[in-house]
């Protein structure tokens, strides 16, 4: 298979080109033209797949507690917006018991595979949070983790459980981060009211990341940087952003991007169980929520509960909204969680021998066509 187009995303640059791919590989990469294509995108933006790190649910699966089919049904439908590769992501919404019994379900799904999008492993956003910074989560939830419980949360996620959230300030030391290093599990901090100092620490120890970043975190003062300026200092550590303006306003959202460059943003959508659904109010598995036209989620108080947003339309909000440098947007979706994950080797890139996950987006950032290991999803 040979598709082309003017704008194809090659070492960070948007440029006449040809993609050839073959048994779910990208096998070559060739001057606009110069052999006969089976496809070709005209202006159309040939993008390496979008990946969604921080995705709850969609259509009334949500990771908490979805069935294999539901799960099955979410993944099928996450190639309409560009999304090639996910982490089903848990939340502080059920007990822990049957929170480890309902995870078993994504892992089912992992093991004998599905349609569309490819499940990479399991995120836990909660329930290892913090009271005063819990959000939207369930304060009856919240669990305080050690080795035993991260070692309980893998065994039921039969070893796919990949990123962890956690609250820094709720544990007794960061020796249950060093332990997730160990076991290969990355550590991002979030729902957390941690300062400066205690961020430090847990970067020390091996947290990698911070969970959409603004949200649900001390904020940055001039005399008590918080959680928001350990995530503006540390070059070395990746930051979550919300970029659909209405969870992070244009203008922080493009501070964040310029500070954490074109290698650590990272984009999500933070998606709950009510996507999927047009503007109304729902009685979720997350509780009564309502989709605004905004394409955010808000609880019956009104306060935020993540997004029915599309990624490639939140990545269309970044460039066009935020004014977010090219680049850096698209980075932040594709090759910045592969690095991150450690899947930087095979995914994230437009290069000869990595995965053929590729999306086509138009000038409204819509999906024209994705390909997940070289089969055409739309």
């Amino acid at each position: 298979m040979i598709i082309q187009s003017k704008n194809v995303y090659f070492e960070e640059k948007l440029q006449p080109l040809q993609v050839e791919f073959k048994d779910g590989k990208i096998t070559g990469i060739y001057n606009y033209g110069f052999l006969k294509a089976d496809e070709d995108f005209g202006d159309n933006w040939i993008l390496p797949g979008l990946c969604d790190i921080h995705s709850h649910g969609y259509h009334m699966a949500d990771a908490n507690s979805a069935t294999e089919e539901g799960i099955r049904e979410w993944m099928a439908y996450l190639p309409k917006e560009g999304v090639t590769a996910t982490l089903p992501t848990t939340s502080a919404g059920v007990p822990w018991e049957e929170l480890l019994k309902n995870v078993e379900n994504i892992a089912r799904v992992i093991e004998s595979g599905n349609k569309g999008a490819h499940i990479l492993g399991v995120h836990s956003e909660g329930p290892f949070i913090s009271k005063e910074f819990r959000g939207a989560q369930t304060l009856e939830a919240m669990v305080i983790p050690n080795e035993k419980i991260i070692d309980d949360f893998q065994k039921a996620c039969h070893g796919h459980l990949l990123l962890v959230m956690m609250a820094p300030e709720v544990l007794e030391d960061c020796s249950v981060i060093k332990y997730c290093k160990q076991q290969g599990i990355r550590v991002t901090l979030g729902h957390t009211g941690a300062d400066f100092e205690k961020c430090a620490e847990a970067r020390e120890a091996g947290a990698v990341s911070f969970t959409h970043t603004y949200n649900a975190m001390k904020g940055l003062n001039h005399r008590s940087p918080g959680t928001v300026g350990a995530a503006m200092y540390f070059d070395d550590m990746y930051a979550e952003l919300i970029g659909d303006t209405c969870h992070v306003s244009p203008v922080a959202a493009n501070i964040l991007a310029r500070i954490k460059g074109k290698d650590r943003l990272i984009t999500v959508t933070d998606s709950v169980a009510a996507k999927g659904f047009p503007v109304g109010t729902y009685d979720t598995p997350e509780g009564i929520i309502s989709v605004t036209e905004e394409e955010v989620c808000r609880l019956q108080n009104g306060a935020l509960t993540g997004s029915a947003a599309m990624l490639c339309h939140v990545l269309g909000k970044e460039i066009t909204r935020s004014g977010i440098d090219v680049v850096t947007a698209i980075n932040s979706c594709t090759c910045n969680p592969m690095n991150m994950l450690g899947f930087g080797n095979v995914k994230g890139y437009i290069k000869v021998g990595y995965d053929a996950d590729i999306t086509v987006l138009d000038k409204n950032y819509d999906a024209v066509q994705t390909y997940v290991m070289g089969e055409a999803q739309l």
